[in-house]
């Protein structure tokens, strides 16, 4: 397990909520499959109790390079629907910025 902890600091995924399903190796690139899940935060809209939405969103968030491949990782990220307002908002992580779909680290190396 320790070794998968460095893999991840490697190529920029330093959320412990991202749980590494499984990697693919295209003639291309490489294609690391994972998915983001915590407990219910509260609604950022009416502060009411969340629980869990039922579908959760895959999302093609461009990484690192790894082994001179470019490297994509397809998170799934899960919803969270407010028990009072009915409003769904969807997991949040550091790795991508909201409404966002390219990788801090991506954006560190471009800047």
């Amino acid at each position: 397990m320790e070794q998968l902890y460095h893999t991840t600091e490697l190529i920029g995924i330093k959320d412990k909520n991202i749980k590494i399903l499984f990697v693919l190796k295209h003639q291309t690139h490489l294609e690391i499959r994972a998915k983001l899940d915590y407990d219910s935060p509260g609604c950022p809209h009416c502060q009411g109790k969340c629980i869990k939405y039922d579908f959760q969103k895959s999302s093609k968030v461009p990484i690192l390079d790894c082994q001179g491949f470019p490297t994509l990782l397809l998170l799934k990220k899960r919803r969270f629907q407010c028990k009072s307002c009915q409003k769904v908002t969807v997991s949040e992580t550091t790795l991508v910025k909201k409404n966002c779909q390219i990788s801090q680290p991506i954006w560190d190396k471009m800047t």
